[in-house]
């Protein structure tokens, strides 16, 4: 067995390399890149160049550029500070902003809205479509507010909630859906908020098949699901999701 140590060590060495490896890559998955860190702070904070970003977060610009070079986070401490001096959720960290076909938007929503400060924004109500009919959208009671661009609100439009993680990482748990309701056209490859009987209020994306309408979760670890034509009710659409507000205030 003595003969044997040496190879055994070696395969323990690798099994290690391999599972820091993992960890790494899984870890630089679940967050942003420093690039995309850099650029949500500037949406935020209105700023537009490099070394805002860096007197902003009490960071030599060198460092941040730097930073942003390696693309790694080395300013860790100086982010939660800032975080904690602007009322901040680290979230926007881990939160991707991504699209699976293009139709959908994604922005950050700013911490509050001065009357009358900004033409282009405005603050909405949100709400829930968890255990409520669909159908009585004009009765649901508001759990919120958010500020979002005033150019995605539409007078047909309202914004939900997301409660569940089906459609991570294109609609993030607790992020904020605005659905048209007046859009109800199945286009495929888009997404759209469903009521469906013994599923009730859903998010999903479509596509229209021969024998039915699939709707397909963007989180693998949920079935994809088809409610066949005849059984389809167009009253089942409660409308179209167009964007996805991300809230990293807390």
């Amino acid at each position: 067995m003595d003969l044997f140590k040496p190879f055994f060590h070696i395969m323990w060495i690798y099994l290690q390399i391999d599972i820091v490896f993992v960890q790494n890559w899984r870890i630089h998955k679940m967050r942003k890149s420093v690039e995309e860190i850099i650029e949500t702070i500037k949406t935020m904070k209105g700023l537009t160049k490099d070394y805002e970003v860096a007197d902003s977060l009490g960071v030599g610009r060198g460092a941040l550029s730097n930073a942003k070079k390696r693309n790694s986070i080395s300013f860790f401490d100086e982010l939660v500070l800032f975080c904690d001096r602007e009322n901040l959720s680290l979230d926007f960290i881990r939160h991707p902003l991504l699209s699976s076909s293009g139709t959908i938007r994604t922005v950050v929503a700013p911490g509050s809205l001065t009357p009358g400060e900004n033409g282009e924004l405005v603050q909405v109500d949100v709400y829930s479509l968890e255990n409520v009919d669909s159908h009585n959208l004009s009765e649901l009671e508001p759990i919120g507010t958010v500020v979002i661009p005033r150019d995605i609100y539409k007078e047909d439009s309202i914004v939900i909630q997301v409660a569940g993680d089906s459609m991570e990482k294109l609609l993030m748990k607790g992020s904020n859906a605005v659905i048209d309701t007046n859009t109800k056209d199945i286009v495929s490859g888009s997404v759209y908020a469903f009521s469906i009987p013994h599923e009730g209020n859903i998010m999903r994306e479509c596509y229209s098949e021969p024998s039915g309408l699939k709707l397909r979760p963007y989180n693998k670890n949920y079935p994809t699901a088809q409610v066949e034509w005849g059984e389809f009710n167009p009253e089942m659409i409660i409308g179209k999701v167009s964007c996805s507000v991300i809230n990293v205030f807390r």
